[in-house]
This record gives C-alpha cells, sequence and structure tokens, in this order.
C-alpha cells in the first residue's frame, strides 16, 4: 500500500486488504469515509471503491444500509464504484455534503447537484424522483405523465403539447438530429423540452437506451414509427 492513507484511522488495515487486495492508493473523502484503489500496475487501472467505516457519524445510517459487508473484516462497509452497482452516488453526495456543512470543501452546489440528479436517476429510493417540470417555454405544465423516471408527456396552460426531459437523461443520449428540435438548457442541469412536432423523434432514441420507455404502456411503438415515416421522412 502507498503511505497515502496509513493513518491510525485504518484500523485492521491487514484485514482489509486480506479481503479486497493490496491497496495502492487511498484518498479521504471525509472522517471515516475513504477512496480506494486496489491493484493496476500503471498500464491497467485497478478496483475502485469507498470504504466507510461503520462508527462514523460522517454518513447516515440510511447510506450506511446500502454498502456490502466484508467478510471477517466487520469494521468497514464497501461501496463498489462500479456503474452496475448504483450505490457510489450515495457516498458522493453524503461526503460532499459532510465537507460542505464543515467548511471543509471549496465545491459549490452545482456540483452536490449535480451528484444528486445522477442520484436521482439510479437511486430514485435513496434521491428521490427527477420532478415534473413546473415551467416550460411553451408556458406553465398545467397536466402531466411520466413515461419514465425524468420522461414526461406535458401539457401548458398555453394549450401546447411537450416532452420533457429531465438531466441526466437527456445527456448522450440523443442525436445531433434531435437535440436540435429541442429546447432548454442543454449546457446545464436542466431540462431539454420537445415540441409535439418533434416528440416521436425524441421518445424513439429515447427507447433505444432505456427498457423503462419499450416498456411504457402508455407508447404505441407502431404509432409511433408511423408518425415518423409521416413527419420526418429525411431523419437519419
Amino acid at each position: 500500500m502507498s503511505e497515502n492513507g496509513r493513518g491510525a484511522e485504518w484500523a485492521n488495515l491487514e484485514a482489509l486488504e486480506a479481503e479486497v487486495g493490496e491497496i495502492h492508493r487511498t484518498e479521504e473523502e471525509c472522517p471515516g469515509v475513504r477512496y480506494v484503489c486496489t491493484g493496476g500496475d500503471g498500464e491497467r487501472d485497478g478496483t475502485e471503491f469507498y470504504v466507510v467505516d461503520r462508527d462514523t457519524d460522517s454518513i447516515p445510517n440510511e447510506a450506511k444500509a446500502y454498502g456490502a459487508a466484508i467478510p471477517n473484516c466487520p469494521q468497514y462497509l464497501l461501496y463498489p464504484m462500479e456503474y452496475e452497482n448504483r450505490v457510489r452516488k450515495i457516498i458522493q453526495y453524503e461526503a460532499l455534503r459532510y465537507r460542505m456543512k464543515n467548511g471543509v470543501s471549496d465545491a459549490d452546489k452545482n456540483e452536490l447537484r449535480e451528484i444528486a440528479l445522477d442520484g436521482m436517476e439510479e437511486r430514485p429510493e435513496y434521491f428521490g424522483v427527477l420532478p415534473a417540470p413546473t415551467e416550460t417555454p411553451c408556458g406553465h405544465t398545467a397536466r402531466y405523465k411520466t413515461l419514465m423516471n425524468g420522461v414526461f408527456w406535458l401539457q401548458t396552460d398555453c394549450a401546447e403539447t411537450a416532452l420533457a426531459v429531465a438531466y441526466p437523461i437527456w445527456d448522450d443520449i440523443f442525436s445531433d438530429y434531435v437535440m436540435n428540435l429541442s429546447q432548454g438548457d442543454a449546457d446545464g442541469f436542466g431540462y431539454l423540452f420537445f415540441p409535439e412536432t418533434a416528440i416521436c423523434l425524441a421518445v424513439f432514441e429515447l427507447r433505444r437506451t432505456y427498457r423503462a420507455m419499450r416498456d411504457c404502456p402508455q407508447i404505441d411503438a407502431a404509432a409511433l414509427m408511423n408518425a415518423i415515416c409521416r413527419d420526418f421522412p429525411d431523419s437519419p
């Protein structure tokens, strides 16, 4: 293990390394929480995860419940960094929130907000679901239906219909062609809005990535393709 992280707080270090492998790099995120990287040889990346001390007061018990027990090392909880595990955002959020509350971080609220929005997509049971927008480029939302977490069919008080897609759902999902049909803050953490005439294309591209959209009972796949062929015969 590198010298970084050899502190008194690393009780039972040998037992931890016996379970997860030799620790090559570690950084303290907040008291009782460490980013850890094992393995790697300079050319290949190691395995990354967070390790949380069960006794730390920096992380709420609700977040600790998402950690995995480490055999023969009961002092710590493990949070893999792989996307499939979808628990890393919980620790990132709570550690950053602790640092901000205690004046030990130069991070701003935008960073905390971005982590929380990612968490709303990955772990809505912890962060809450992505909310429907109250304002749109074509008026205030008067009525809406949720097609999936973060995607909303809505009507406005100007009698307009649109599709709203929350960040981070729209990030890196849409083609340039479809992005050019949208309105909204594509450079921030807000919503993209698609007018009624472009909803079919936006839904089509969302369905390619999200199973929830493919399974959505409110979407008629045949009618969707008919609308695209009718209204966008030259689309890529």
